[in-house]
């Protein structure tokens, strides 16, 4: 079972709420980090959200803290892609490096997106300048609602490495999704994201992850 599967709301404390988000942060079994659930209602269609979540030149405009984001590598067929991320932290803390592999999913009944990540730490040698996330899990759900909205639910867990302590990283926890999300308000409409992307996304209905639907009734 994925760490997105064990997240229980009832652990869950709701840190954030206004009139389109929500953000819940959750223990996590066995780390003393917490992770993040964020709910957004977005004013854009489906693929305008695509098209930006797949533009990896355009994330230092609006992921947070994102120093540099570049594609390793394209896999086969519909097996997803590699990505390089240089997260900047704050002085004295090491710069963190991720590299994730992000594979996508849709159900072709609902047309619910499905993208999901997770860590491949050791796809690069290590860079002694900065310190490499070991560990990260993650998603992006992205479900229509109507022709011109769409509701986009984020999740991610990251053990950050290094020296940090868990009490400093879990007070600034509900930065990552507030302002990426609040970004990605506005980067949506943009002209060049009104063309739908073309994305090699499984038709597995079974292997998108929800455990979601709690969050947006609370």
């Amino acid at each position: 079972m994925s760490l997105l599967e064990k997240i229980n709301s009832n652990t869950c404390t709701l840190r954030l709420k206004n009139d389109w988000l929500k953000i819940f942060t959750c223990p996590v079994p066995t780390s003393d980090f917490l992770s993040f659930v964020g709910i957004a209602e977005i004013d854009a269609p489906q693929h305008a959200v695509l098209s930006l979540l797949y533009d990896i030149d355009a994330a230092t405009e609006w992921v947070w803290k994102t120093r540099e984001m570049r594609l390793l590598k394209e896999l086969s067929e519909d097996e997803g892609r590699i990505v390089y991320q240089l997260v900047s932290a704050p002085w004295p803390l090491s710069d963190r490096e991720i590299i994730t592999r992000s594979q996508g999913y849709i159900n072709p009944e609902t047309s619910e997106v499905f993208i999901k990540l997770e860590s491949v730490p050791d796809f690069l040698p290590v860079n002694d300048k900065y310190v490499r996330v070991p560990q990260l899990e993650g998603a992006w759900n992205i479900l229509p609602l109507t022709e011109s909205s769409c509701r986009v639910v984020f999740r991610l867990h990251i053990e950050p490495g290094g020296e940090i302590p868990a009490w400093l990283a879990n007070i600034a926890v509900i930065d990552t999704p507030y302002h990426t999300m609040n970004n990605m308000r506005q980067m949506v409409k943009k002209d060049k994201y009104q063309t739908p992307v073309v994305a090699p996304f499984k038709k597995s209905p079974s292997e998108i992850i929800q455990n979601y639907e709690q969050f947006i009734t609370e």
